[in-house]
């Protein structure tokens, strides 16, 4: 009986590893690229050609590490970012049309596929929305000069970024009101919302206050100079 008992709890274990052997199998493909790709699709904007071009955002070459991966090669290091043809067309195109798409633009912030890779002290892999940020800022992500820094709360010193800019004036309404102004009245806009920021949060001294609205200060003239230069036109972005 017991021998009985013995070969019914093998057979049944048996039958466990092959159904979980079957299932993992099955599970398996569902994980396979299809040689063609994946079949691309994005939100209906109301702009053809945004929504066109917001498709191409979308890497057909998936990333090669995992973000934080911390030992890249050096060549992305030198290259600054891991990207295709394709994907830098695209980003080329959308600056090159300006603030008028904006608003088009926008709907696809919450886009979350893969579009490139670059290293900001590891490797970090970027989505179709932070490539639309980048479009959006012109190539001005920050203009703090610090990574982080002290408050009198002692907390709430990161950096204050474009993306935070966004959400605090709310990414649709912002994008109305930039499409009739020029990548500087946007840039302009973004430093006076920052020092607001940085006065709400205040400051441990007058030594840092002071270097602060600096910061901000000499930004504010780089930026009024790489958009005066000649030839450019209004509503052209920074950095193709």
């Amino acid at each position: 009986m017991r021998d009985l008992k013995g070969m019914i709890f093998l057979l049944g274990v048996g039958l466990l590893i092959g159904c979980g052997k079957e299932t993992s199998n099955k599970s398996d493909k569902r994980f396979e690229i299809p040689i063609t790709g994946y079949p691309v699709s994005v939100e209906d904007s109301g702009s053809e050609k945004v929504d066109a071009l917001v498709r191409q955002l979308v890497s057909q070459r998936p990333a090669p590490y995992r973000s934080g991966y911390s030992d890249p090669p050096t060549a992305v290091v030198l290259a600054n970012r891991y990207s295709t043809p394709e994907v830098e067309t695209a980003l080329k195109s959308l600056k090159e049309m300006g603030p008028p798409v904006f608003p088009a633009l926008v709907k696809h912030l919450g886009d979350d596929r893969y579009s490139y890779s670059g290293v900001v002290a590891a490797w970090v892999n970027y989505r179709v929305g932070d490539a639309i940020v980048e479009v959006l800022d012109g190539g001005h992500y920050m203009h703090s000069g610090y990574k982080s820094r002290e408050t009198p709360s002692g907390s709430g010193g990161v950096y204050l970024s474009f993306d935070a800019y966004l959400r605090a004036r709310g990414a649709e309404p912002w994008a109305e009101w930039a499409k009739t102004n020029s990548p500087l009245d946007i840039q302009m806009d973004f430093i006076d919302w920052c020092i607001v920021k940085e006065n709400e949060r205040g400051y441990v001294g007058e030594a840092q206050k002071k270097k602060i609205l600096e910061n901000y200060e000499a930004a504010r003239q780089r930026v009024k100079k790489e958009y005066s230069e000649q030839g450019r036109p209004a509503n052209a972005s920074p950095r193709n």
